[in-house]
């Protein structure tokens, strides 16, 4: 506990260092600012400067510089320019001495660096902030990459991440912004896949997935894991060499086919998302080599997204109804996607989605960037409030990179040549007799299941009617058709009520006073029956059925 409160006092006297009192108080932070939170204006800092955050995060270490890195990746819940200024925000560290990390060697394996390598390179190949790769060759002559993590780095982390969560749970309690951002999900998503990047064992294993998933592809290298030297805190795999995939003056001197180099690893990477359901989540070029006879070379397994086959089928419709300009189709299939986290207004949604069609309408698709499609997307399900799943956000962050650098090979690369297939096929396969036969299947046990559940259902209702009766929830949008309907029903009642009165009253009047009103009698039936029919047509008319009018 003791660490718990110097690590407050730490986040805390970073943000008042930064000017960020404000934020302080609103996280609950109060206790350990310099002076009385009542000195503070609470609402100053609700529009922090994004490079000011950003400079925060860098000072407060790896948990929050991982957590800008997420920050920059989830444009469909941060705005704009805070997802800009936390992409800048870099990992590179600076490295641990060499002893620490032959320490660390020596406790997971009970030997020393010397003993399990033919040779280790003491000087770091690259530096982040959970580890750091070195250069080895193993007894055997063959050349791999050990990554080591850094001594209280997971200690660290587990602090940061508890804070985190105690942090997200005030906001979300005492903000309606954060709550409405759901904070609280977004930090347990974030603590997740952190957890899963400090534990190598995990890239391990997603290395040797991906080599499985891709064995019947020649043109794909990824890497050998050597598990004898491999443990939660070192990783020792195979060293892929060769030229960066975005080097294209290296490649033109090589001789590499660019244009075909495009499809090939565009191509791959849709097939670990629209197939395998597998894909490497941050496939930037400094995780792609070509090798010597034009193999891709794939390396870094430490982010990796994986998708149902029923949210591929889903984010397949959403792609063929973009392409295809089908506004209706595009709505169905974004909220199956990410369903609505409150009220939703359906009809304003379309009219966003047709203006992204329009927009796309006449225009070259070799012409449009994903990102500019993405960026629209995003903007439709921060404004709707829609619940966008971070898998998918991970395949247009997947397809946003392979845009870039199937642009970058080749001027003229199309991302819907290799994109489009895929989708259109996984629809098809939906259609197939094969998967409708098991979707009846389903759907027959599902009903069967509802028969059997439905007597304790009705049973559960008439209970809540007999105890107490059963609340109704309307939406304020609902209320004024409600209260025009009572409205006219009230004129209704009134006008009959009237009509009632006088038809009695002519009655008696007629029957009561008959010899006396003599000639005026006639008239007097005739007003009477006028009135009569006036008020029963406006009876009439007001009672015929209503078009509903939109909204």
């Amino acid at each position: 506990m003791a660490g718990h409160l110097q690590r407050y006092r730490e986040i805390t006297g970073v943000l008042a260092r930064y000017g960020l009192h404000a934020t302080a108080v609103q996280a609950g932070l109060a206790r350990w600012l310099p002076y009385r939170a009542d000195q503070v204006d609470a609402g100053t800092d609700v529009d922090v400067r994004p490079e000011l955050l950003v400079r925060t995060f860098e000072e407060l270490g790896t948990t929050f510089i991982k957590l800008g890195q997420l920050v920059s990746s989830r444009p469909d819940v941060f705005p704009e320019a805070y997802c800009t200024a936390f992409a800048k925000l870099t990992d590179a560290a600076v490295p641990v001495p060499f002893d620490a990390v032959r320490a660390a060697v020596h406790e997971d394996f009970g030997a020393g660096v010397d003993e399990l390598y033919a040779w280790f390179d003491p000087v770091p190949l690259a530096t982040a902030s959970i580890g750091q790769a070195h250069r080895a060759r193993l007894h055997d002559g063959r050349s791999v990459v050990v990554k080591v993590r850094k001594p209280g780095v997971v200690d660290q982390v587990r602090t940061d991440l508890e804070i985190l969560r105690n942090l997200a749970g005030h906001l979300s309690r005492n903000s309606q912004l954060f709550s409405d951002l759901d904070l609280v999900g977004l930090v347990e998503e974030f603590s997740r896949s952190l957890r899963a990047e400090l534990d190598y064992l995990t890239e391990a294993r997603a290395c040797e997935e991906f080599a499985e998933n891709l064995r019947g592809n020649p043109g794909v290298h990824v890497p050998w894991v050597d598990w004898s030297t491999t443990t939660s805190r070192v990783l020792t795999m195979e060293e892929l060499s060769g030229i960066r995939i975005d080097d294209v003056p290296a490649l033109d001197v090589a001789g590499i086919d660019r244009p075909d180099l495009a499809h090939r690893a565009v191509a791959v990477l849709m097939r670990m998302v629209f197939e395998d359901g597998v894909f490497h989540a941050d496939p930037h070029a400094g995780n792609l080599f070509v090798e010597q006879d034009g193999t891709i070379g794939v390396i870094d397994f430490g982010m990796v997204g994986r998708v149902s086959p029923a949210m591929r089928r889903d984010f397949a419709r959403m792609i063929v109804s973009l392409f295809r300009q089908d506004a209706d189709g595009l709505v169905s299939a974004l909220l199956q996607v990410a369903p609505p986290r409150g009220a939703l207004d359906r009809s304003r949604l379309r009219r966003d989605v047709a203006r992204l069609t329009g927009w796309l309408d006449g225009r070259a698709l070799a012409a449009i960037q994903v990102d500019a499609v993405a960026d629209q997307i995003f903007t439709l399900v921060r404004h709707h409030r829609l619940a966008l799943p971070p898998e998918v956000v991970q395949i247009f962050r997947m397809l946003i990179i392979a845009d870039g650098l199937g642009r970058r090979l080749h001027p003229g690369f199309d991302l819907t040549d290799a994109l489009y297939p895929f989708a259109q096929r996984l629809i098809e396969e939906r259609l197939s007799p094969r998967q409708v036969a098991g979707r009846l299947g389903s759907a027959t046990m599902a009903a069967a299941e509802l028969g059997l559940d439905l007597p304790a259902y009705a049973r559960t209702l008439i209970e809540r009617i007999d105890s107490g009766g059963v609340d109704v929830n309307i939406r304020a949008g609902e209320l004024e058709p409600l209260v025009e309907r009572m409205e006219r029903t009230g004129d209704r009642v009134v006008a009959a009520l009237v009509v009632a009165a006088m038809i009695t009253g002519g009655t008696n009047v007629l029957v009561a006073y008959k010899d006396r009103l003599g000639r005026f009698a006639g008239p007097l039936v005739a007003g009477g029956g006028a009135a009569l029919t006036a008020g029963s047509a406006y009876l009439a008319w007001t009672g015929r059925p209503r078009r509903i009018r939109p909204r």
